[in-house]
């Protein structure tokens, strides 16, 4: 596993320091392998040890089991394991840290460490019963007593689908994506992979990519039924698991992207400025679930409805989400629990359905979508091809402004009988969205918003261009050149975020299958991210790295596994983690009592008395339990005056 390494920043640390610290001081001297580190011929043991000025927390009781397991067939080979607060009204075990999950099958064992009460166990027989067994595991390596439950893996038809009369896709054909959506994401971050069984695999291989799919045929409301709904959305994915994302936007106008690019969820505000006019956004991760609108969205009062905590997902497990659009109100549920109400009511009769998706931020991460659909009435969609292709330059220039001599193949569109050019570009202030126009070549052809625009700074804006009779067909140029976007008051701040060709082919036929990449094969489990923190005697993280020589500081270590679960399903058990100071071992703390640990918060208290005058560097080791792999570590510089 390869080696990160974290600098950390004093200046803004946020940290709680939870629970007091247990004073029990370890004597005996350090381990002859804790002081060899970077030696990759002997493995790293991590045994207890204390300087003389650093106090170690001490174990209690072993934690509690979890509650109510549940095991649901999630497929033919799949079940969705649950438990605790990852089922409605579940409560966290007390001590609890992380999770041991353990089965049989054919005579062999299984185990897997998760940090979530949620998991996905692959690769099981279709129709055999599995027995599964969920351990509490704390912060020391100590589990609890097996909670149980049984499950047989079957394939179940979604229940909802039949009330999906606009649309509905099961993604079990991923070449014929085109035919039915219309994937935006960074050309190289976001790509279609080569994985069957499992929906549509989408990869998202850049750390910090959103994809958005969008249904090329729109969704329309009905009239309102005894209860007032007027239409839903729905869609089954693992894309909300711990550091991910999922968004549901309906948006009048077939946009691509809304909203700023890299704000996620839990910043979404009520009323919304960066979206376009109309616009409904829901959005749903680890903090819950967040619902915008654009200003001019109507207020409703939502009828009574008891709402539930969302409850926790984990990485890469399936749940399935709906957007209920009512004549009081908005509804969202998870797995048929309503989760949370919001008083907007559309005013359109017709809407492009946006699905978002994301990842943990600076990490590679894999995202499914199993099935998705919407009521109203079907539409028939014309075929289209779709051509990416790049502008001279990726941002919009002013109408004067000289543009680069670059342009682009006229290949595709010389079988078209008609072809349409899609923009989405960002705002900015001065910015006229309303006179985008596209040069291809010697000609500028309007390109105007496919919905209202916002006039938010870095607000989405998806603009279409109809091309040219006069540069379609085989007779012409090999290329046109230039090819750039141009708008009123535009600045080096309004982006290109993507280009495209609707082309529509002469003689018809169904659009080609984009390229499935193979996708990058999963690597060994990560260990839990650490982050490291130095607090005061109260508690209260340290506002400058100076200390002084009187006194005590914190060491507040938070060791989490939870979105490192997204590269493998499960997480790598850590055997412990040493605290190195200016080079010499200070500290260590197995975390390997009744096996491997799962991360935790750890508080050890420092004397600084003990520390002389002058800078001094920290360094936090976390060890997996071969101890053969280079750690993770975190590093701290303070001086003591």
């Amino acid at each position: 596993m390869a080696n990160r390494t974290r600098v950390l920043i004093w200046f803004g640390a946020v940290a709680l320091i939870a629970g007091a610290v247990v004073t029990l001081r370890a004597t005996d001297e350090p381990h002859t392998k804790d002081t060899k580190s970077d030696d990759t011929e002997r493995p790293v043991v991590v045994d207890r040890y204390a300087a003389d000025y650093v106090i170690l927390p001490q174990p209690g009781r072993a934690p509690a089991p979890p509650a109510n397991v549940v095991a649901v067939p999630d497929g033919a080979t799949r079940l969705r394991v649950s438990w605790a607060d990852g089922l409605p009204g579940g409560v966290t075990p007390s001590g609890a840290t992380g999770y041991e999950v353990r089965w049989r099958q054919n005579g062999a064992s299984h185990v897997v460490l998760v940090a979530t009460p949620d998991v996905l166990i692959d690769h099981l027989d279709e129709g055999q019963r599995v027995r599964v067994e969920v351990r509490t595991v704390d912060a020391f390596g100590q589990r609890s007593r097996p909670a149980v439950a049984d499950g047989t893996p079957k394939v179940v038809a979604d229940r909802w689908r039949g009330a999906m009369t606009g649309m509905y896709d099961d993604f079990r054909d991923p070449p014929r994506l085109q035919e039915r959506w219309h994937l935006s994401g960074y050309r190289g971050c976001v790509d279609v992979v080569n994985e069957h069984g499992h929906g549509l695999p989408i990869e998202l291989g850049c750390g910090a990519d959103l994809a958005v799919l969008r249904a090329r045929q729109p969704m329309t409301l009905t009239a309102p039924d005894a209860s007032g709904e007027l239409g839903r959305v729905a869609v089954r994915t693992d894309t909300a698991g711990t550091g991910g994302e999922l968004t549901i936007t309906l948006a009048p106008g077939p946009v691509d992207r809304v909203g700023v690019e890299n704000e996620r969820a839990d910043r979404f505000e009520a009323r919304d400025a960066t979206l376009p006019g109309g616009t409904i956004r829901v959005g749903i991760d680890t903090s819950g679930v967040h619902v915008s609108a654009a200003p001019d969205v109507p207020t409703g009062t939502p009828g009574p409805l008891q709402v539930f905590p969302t409850p926790a997902r984990g990485p890469g497990v399936s749940h399935l989400y709906e957007v209920v659009l009512t004549t009081a109100g908005l509804r969202v549920y998870q797995d048929g629990l309503a989760v949370a109400v919001a008083g907007v009511v559309p005013t359109w009769q017709a809407a492009s359905v946006l699905f978002g998706l994301r990842g943990p931020d600076q990490r590679r991460s894999r995202v499914h979508v199993l099935s998705a659909g919407f009521t109203g009435k079907a539409t028939e969609v014309a075929p289209v091809h779709e051509v990416p292709i790049n502008a001279g330059t990726q941002r919009v220039l002013d109408l004067s402004e000289q543009s680069p001599q670059l342009g682009i193949a006229r290949t595709p569109l010389t079988n078209a009988t008609s072809a349409r050019l899609v923009a989405t570009v960002t705002m900015a202030a001065g910015m006229d969205a309303g006179g985008v126009v596209v040069q291809l070549g010697g000609i500028r052809v309007p390109a105007p918003a496919v919905a209202p625009p916002p006039t938010a700074n870095g607000a989405a804006v998806t603009v279409r261009a109809e091309v040219p009779a006069a540069l379609l067909g085989r007779s012409g140029a090999d290329s046109i050149t230039p090819f750039v976007l141009r708008a009123p008051g535009a600045n080096q701040q309004v982006r290109v975020v993507e280009t495209y060709l609707e082309v529509t082919q002469a003689g018809g036929g169904t659009p080609p299958p984009p390229t499935l990449q193979p996708g990058r094969t999963p690597g060994p489990d990560m260990l839990p991210s650490i982050d490291a923190v130095l607090a005061n005697s109260a508690g209260e993280p340290l506002t400058s790295a100076v200390v002084p020589r009187t006194g005590q500081i914190l060491l507040d270590l938070s060791l989490d596994g939870a979105s490192n679960q997204w590269e493998t399903g499960s997480i790598g058990g850590v055997q412990g983690f040493q605290v190195w100071l200016d080079g010499k071992l200070a500290a260590g703390l197995p975390t390997r009592a009744d096996g491997p640990g799962l991360g935790g918060r750890h508080t050890l208290s420092i004397a600084t008395r003990g520390l002389a005058r002058g800078a001094h560097v920290m360094e936090v080791r976390e060890y997996a339990m071969d101890g053969t792999e280079r750690p993770q570590s975190a590093v701290l510089n303070f001086t003591v005056r």
